[in-house]
């Protein structure tokens, strides 16, 4: 185990060190990238944040091993849906799920990362009545979408141990998409940028995502986030499994 000094040492070189940076078409898993001082830049990387709400009380609350039972559900639901929908997964944090939606099999990303929120939504519906069933508290999440830039390094301590090696993901898109989840609960459950918005519109909305019979399902609204007041759309729609 290293020292004090040594580690000390080690974040002084870390604060020196000149960083390369280059573009990917993908979605990198910890994998492919190295330790070394390289950046993966993703150039318009959709960024889809989806965390439950007020998950601490429903899952204490939970006896028979509900809550495994409850957080299981949830994050099969969620991974299902985004995967079908072309969307990659890439961290978890408790009941928090990071993922993004790039052009890497059509060019739909946007509407697909919406689709695939909107299926969530869905399926959380079905698990939620389950949940009334067995007298248990239903649950609530907030989904967030937002696009842009993303940057995608290698971090954690040096050498061959993985367990202590991540990738981060940094990029402001990556911090309205927290904040717009942070919006959600039922019924408002979907909050997406309006950058993301005007990406649906922009494909065309090949997924059926903006309007149902002609008529919007999608509401506006301004709201000041940590980088300042933006426009910002959210919908109570959801499509059933």
């Amino acid at each position: 185990m290293a020292t004090n000094q040594e580690t000390l040492e080690a974040i002084e070189q870390y604060l020196k060190e000149s960083y390369t940076q280059s573009e990917t078409s993908h979605v990198p898993k910890k994998n492919d990238l190295t330790f070394e001082n390289t950046i993966k830049k993703i150039k318009h990387a959709k960024v889809f944040y989806i965390d439950m709400r007020k998950s601490r009380k429903i899952l204490t609350d939970a006896t028979d091993f509900w809550s495994v039972k409850i957080h299981k559900a949830f994050l099969q639901a969620v991974i299902h849906c985004v995967e079908t929908r072309g969307g990659h997964i890439r961290s978890f944090n408790g009941d928090g799920i990071l993922g993004f939606f790039i052009k890497d099999i059509d060019n739909y990303p946007a509407s697909r990362a919406v689709r695939a929120a909107m299926d969530i939504k869905g399926f959380v519906k079905k698990i939620n009545k389950i949940l009334v069933e067995n007298n248990k508290n239903k649950i609530d999440f907030g989904t967030g979408i937002a696009q842009g830039v993303i940057n995608v390094a290698k971090s954690g301590k040096a050498g061959d141990d993985q367990t202590k090696q991540d990738l981060v993901w940094i990029g402001i898109p990556l911090y309205v998409a927290v904040e717009l989840s942070e919006l959600g609960e039922s019924p408002k459950n979907i909050w997406i940028s309006d950058k993301v918005f005007n990406a649906v519109i922009k494909e065309k909305d090949p997924l059926n995502t903006l309007k149902h019979n002609g008529e919007w399902i999608w509401f506006y609204t301004n709201k000041t986030l940590n980088n300042g007041s933006q426009k910002v759309h959210h919908t109570n729609w959801y499509l059933n499994p």
